[in-house]
C-alpha cells in the first residue's frame, strides 16, 4: 500500500478577532476589556492533556510531548506573532526564521524524520477554545486525528501589550520513524526508501519504514468519529477556516466526520451518512465531503464529513448513522452526543422575539438565530451599564450592572434587543 512520505497539514488559522466595545450612553471613548496574561506552561500541560482526552475518546493513541517538536512549535509561533500574521510558511531573513516549511523548521532543531504536520490558531483566549476551534474545522480535525501521529510539540506565545493576540502552534510527527532516523544503522535486505529522513544520504528499508507505521495502526481503533460517541460538550456551530471548506457559509452547522485506517482496510465504500435531531428527524439540508467532493482536495481516500448548512442548537442532543461497505462486507455504525449546555438560560432573540425581562447582576446569554449564511455578530456597542461577552459570533453573554435604566434598547450587530430590567431579590 502506498504510504506518503511528505505530509504537510496546510491549513492555516481559525481566528476571530472580534470588536466588542463598551461606549458610554453619549458616545464617549470606549473602554476595552484587556485579557488577562497566559500562564503559558500550565497553557501547554492542559493543551496536551484535552488533546489526548479527545484523541483517547475516539480510540487513538494518546500524543507523548516531544522536546524537539516543541522547539519548532514555539519558534513558529514567535514568528507568527512577531509579524501579526498566520501561516504555515516563513520568509527567509525575516525575524525569528527557522525554515520555510513545517518540515524545515523541525529539521532545524534536529528533528529526523520526514512527516511532521501543523496546526495552529490565532487568537484564541486559552488551549480550550483553540483546540476546539480547530476540532470544529474539519481539515484541522484530521490533523489532530491522524492515525499515524503519536507525538506532539506545541507552542503557545501572547504579546506582552495586546493581550488578545495570541498564537497557538501544534507540530506532530512518528516517534518510531524519528527513532529509526536517528543514526541507526540497518542491515535488512530488500527495498530501501530514501527520502523518509531528512539526511539526504539516509536510506531507509521499507521493512523498517513500514513497521514505524504500523505500530500506532495496531494501537488503534480502526474507524475514528467526531463528535465521538456520548460527547457532551459539542460546540453548535462552524465558521471559516483556511482553506475553507464551505466558501459560500460564514455560519453553518458543526461538521460530523467519520475516518477509516487506510491500512486496515482493502476497499471502502460510504453507502450512507445521515444526522437527526433529538425528535429523530432527520437533518436533510447537508453537504457530504469524501475525497472526491471535497473542493480543496484535503481529505484522504477514506475521510468523509457532513456539514448541516444550518447551525445546530444549544442544548440540544444529536445522533448520527452510517452505512458502509468494507472489503464487500456491508456494515453500519451509529453514535449520539449533545451540544454544549449553559448554567444560565438560552434565549433566542429573533425580529418577533426580542423583548426580555432580566434582574440585575445575573448573567443571561441570548442566542441571535442566523438568517443567512453569513449573519455574524461582529461589532458589537453597548452602554457602560452592561457588561457583553462573546460565546460565539451569534451568542453573547449579558449582565445589567446596577446603575442601569429600568428599560434597555440596544441594537447588537443590526438586531434589536429590547430588556426590561428589575431589581435582583
Amino acid at each position: 500500500m502506498k504510504i506518503i512520505l511528505w505530509i504537510f497539514i496546510s491549513i492555516a488559522t481559525l481566528a476571530a478577532y472580534k470588536n466588542i466595545q463598551a461606549i458610554e450612553p453619549t458616545i464617549r471613548e470606549p473602554i476595552i476589556k484587556e485579557e488577562l496574561p497566559l500562564d503559558i506552561e500550565m497553557e501547554k500541560i492542559n493543551a496536551i492533556i484535552y488533546l489526548n482526552e479527545l484523541r483517547s475518546a475516539t480510540g487513538l493513541v494518546r500524543l507523548n510531548e516531544s522536546t524537539l517538536l516543541n522547539q519548532s512549535a514555539n519558534n513558529h509561533a514567535k514568528y507568527l506573532l512577531s509579524h501579526k500574521i498566520t501561516t504555515h510558511n516563513e520568509e527567509k531573513g525575516r525575524e525569528h526564521f527557522t525554515g520555510e516549511t513545517v518540515g524545515e523548521r523541525a529539521k532545524h532543531i534536529g528533528y529526523k524524520a520526514f512527516y511532521v504536520s501543523e496546526n495552529i490558531s490565532g487568537g484564541s483566549r486559552n488551549y480550550k477554545e483553540s483546540i476546539d476551534g480547530l476540532f470544529s474545522a474539519i481539515y484541522h480535525r484530521f490533523g489532530f486525528l491522524d492515525f499515524k501521529v503519536d507525538e506532539v510539540g506545541i507552542g503557545i506565545v501572547q504579546d506582552s501589550k495586546n493581550k488578545s493576540e495570541t498564537t497557538f502552534v501544534y507540530n506532530m510527527g512518528i516517534s518510531t520513524l524519528n527513532q529509526l532516523c536517528n543514526g541507526q544503522s540497518f542491515s535488512q535486505l530488500g527495498k530501501y526508501i530514501q527520502g523518509a529522513c531528512f539526511d539526504k544520504d539516509f536510506k531507509i528499508s521499507e521493512q523498517l519504514f513500514n513497521y514505524s507505521f504500523q505500530i500506532n495502526h495496531k494501537l488503534n481503533t480502526d474507524i475514528a468519529i467526531y463528535p465521538y460517541d456520548g460527547e457532551v460538550d459539542v460546540p453548535p456551530a462552524f465558521f471559516k477556516e483556511t482553506p475553507d471548506p464551505l466558501p459560500d457559509y460564514d455560519v453553518s452547522g458543526f461538521p460530523i466526520s467519520i475516518s477509516f485506517d487506510d491500512e486496515q482496510f482493502e476497499s471502502l465504500t460510504l453507502e450512507s451518512f445521515r444526522l437527526f435531531d433529538k425528535n429523530h428527524q432527520e437533518i436533510k439540508d447537508r453537504l457530504i465531503y469524501d475525497y472526491k467532493s471535497d473542493i480543496n482536495h484535503m481529505f484522504k481516500k477514506y475521510e468523509f464529513a457532513l456539514f448541516p448548512l444550518e447551525r445546530l442548537e444549544w442544548e440540544s442532543q444529536y445522533s448520527v448513522e452510517v452505512a458502509y461497505r468494507v472489503d464487500g462486507v456491508k456494515k453500519s455504525k451509529k453514535w449520539s452526543f449533545s451540544t454544549r449546555k449553559f448554567s444560565e438560560k438560552i434565549e433566542s432573540v429573533t425580529e418577533k422575539n426580542n423583548l426580555f425581562t432580566l434582574k440585575r447582576g445575573v448573567s443571561s446569554i441570548f442566542y441571535f438565530k442566523p438568517t443567512s449564511p453569513h449573519d455574524l455578530l461582529s461589532e458589537i456597542t453597548f452602554p457602560t451599564y452592561v457588561d457583553i461577552g462573546l460565546i460565539d459570533e451569534n451568542t453573547i453573554r449579558l449582565v445589567v450592572l446596577e446603575d442601569a435604566p429600568s428599560r434597555i434598547d440596544l441594537n447588537i450587530d443590526g438586531h434589536e434587543l429590547h430588556l426590561n430590567i428589575k431589581n435582583s431579590d
